[in-house]
C-alpha cells in the first residue's frame, strides 16, 4: 500500500518536527517547510496528498496565501489549517472563503496527536466534520466580532491611534471611533471603567491570537 503524502508547513522548528513525527507514526510520508517559498517547492517536489499549514509563517505570504495558490493549480490536495488563530479573520480574510473540504484545528484546542490525524482523514475524503472545524465554533474567541471589527481591533493592538486606523483604513475619525465602541461594547469593556480600554482590549485580541503576553515586573 502506497503511503499518503503530505507536506507539513510550520515555522517553529520544534513544533514541525513534533507534527512530522505524529504523522509518521500514523502511516504519512511527510515533507516539512518552514515557509510559504519552502512549501511550494516541496510540493512540486513531491506532489503531496495533504498539506497542514500553519497561517503565520511569519515575514512573507501567509499559510492562507500559500493555500488559496496551491488550490489554483492543484485543487485536489486535501488542507488541514493547524493554528494559533480562532478563524481566517484574523488574517485579513473573509470566512465564507474557506472551503467546506479544509480542516481548521487551534493549536490549543488539540487534545493530543490523534485529533489532527482524524482531522486530516476527514479533509482527505472531503467530509470534514464539524468537530474539525475550529473556526466555526461559537465558543471560539471574539466570535462576536465582526470582520470589519477584527481587523481595526488588529490595528489598536498594533498601537494605532483612531485617526491612524481612519488614514489606514481610508474613512474618517468619527468612523473609526464608532467601530472602536461598538468592539467595545462586544467584548464587554466599559470605556469608563479605571483603566485604559484600548489596553485591555489588546490584550484580549493578542491572547486570543495565542501571542504570549508577558506578566509586569
Amino acid at each position: 500500500m502506497l503511503k499518503r503524502t503530505v507536506v507539513v508547513v510550520e515555522d517553529e522548528a520544534l513544533l514541525r518536527d513534533l507534527v512530522a513525527q505524529s504523522l509518521e507514526r500514523a502511516g504519512f510520508s511527510v515533507t516539512t517547510a518552514a515557509n510559504a517559498a519552502d512549501a511550494r517547492r516541496a510540493c512540486v517536489a513531491v506532489d503531496p496528498d495533504a498539506v497542514v499549514v500553519d497561517i503565520e509563517l511569519g515575514p512573507g505570504p501567509t499559510g492562507f496565501d500559500f493555500v488559496e495558490a496551491l488550490l489554483k493549480t492543484t485543487p485536489d490536495v486535501s488542507v488541514v489549517f493547524l493554528t494559533n488563530l480562532p478563524d481566517v479573520r484574523f488574517a485579513g480574510q473573509d470566512p465564507k472563503q474557506l472551503p467546506k473540504s479544509i480542516a481548521y484545528l487551534r493549536k490549543s484546542q488539540l487534545v493530543n496527536s490523534d485529533e489532527l490525524v482524524m482531522a486530516l482523514e476527514n479533509a482527505l475524503k472531503g467530509n470534514v466534520s464539524p468537530a474539525f472545524r475550529h473556526d466555526q465554533s461559537g465558543e471560539r474567541p471574539l466570535a462576536g466580532l465582526s470582520r470589519k471589527q477584527v481587523s481595526v481591533l488588529q490595528l489598536l493592538a498594533l498601537g494605532y491611534s483612531n485617526s491612524q486606523i481612519a488614514e489606514k483604513r481610508g474613512t474618517t475619525i468619527r468612523a473609526v471611533e464608532g467601530i472602536v465602541s461598538r468592539i467595545f461594547m462586544a467584548m464587554g469593556i466599559d470605556p469608563q471603567a479605571p483603566g485604559n480600554a484600548r489596553v485591555e482590549a489588546a490584550r484580549q485580541y493578542l491572547t486570543a491570537s495565542g501571542h504570549q503576553i508577558p506578566e509586569p515586573a
